[in-house]
């Protein structure tokens, strides 16, 4: 079975970990291990880097995943966001797709981005715009919010 120990005799940031045993040093089962254990803080990944087959960076989560403007959405009335990929150089990043229909679509009357949702709203978000608010004066301050209508005076 190879072991693998940590190089100390090379800087921290570029150290990895050699096959073998070397006395006072601790050994490892494997490279990955060694890499973990001897260098938890290294942060140029040099240690994994020295792998035969590095790990790759860690799986993308979906709330990872960033909006942006479909680059083949040409049509300003018919465009909508994705997250299925990088965002391109220049394009905006939005976290979620209602932000991003919001900030590329906001005069777009057809409401197709909306409607592209997985979730659409039921109501196009410019006939929510025209609601009006006023503080809610009645309520303790901490437990107040604001209320939808018209309220004289407020």
């Amino acid at each position: 079975d190879i072991k693998y120990y940590p190089d100390y005799d090379t800087d921290y940031e570029d150290a990895t970990c050699l096959p073998g045993k070397m006395n006072g040093r601790p050994s490892f089962d494997s490279m990955a291990e060694c890499c973990i254990g001897a260098y938890p803080a290294q942060t140029s990944g040099a240690c994994f880097a020295g792998m035969d087959s590095p790990p790759t960076v860690a799986p993308t989560t979906e709330a990872d995943k960033k909006w942006f403007k479909d680059p083949e959405s040409n049509d300003f009335t018919t465009g909508t966001c994705i997250n299925d990929g990088p965002v391109p150089s220049g394009y905006v990043a939005y976290g979620t797709n209602a932000e991003c229909c919001a900030g590329e679509y906001s005069t777009q009357t057809s409401g197709a981005c909306y409607a592209g949702m997985a979730n659409a709203p039921s109501a196009a978000p410019s006939a929510v715009a025209d609601i009006k608010y006023y503080p809610d004066y009645d309520t303790d301050y901490e437990d107040a919010t604001c209320l939808p209508g018209k309220m004289n005076g407020r």
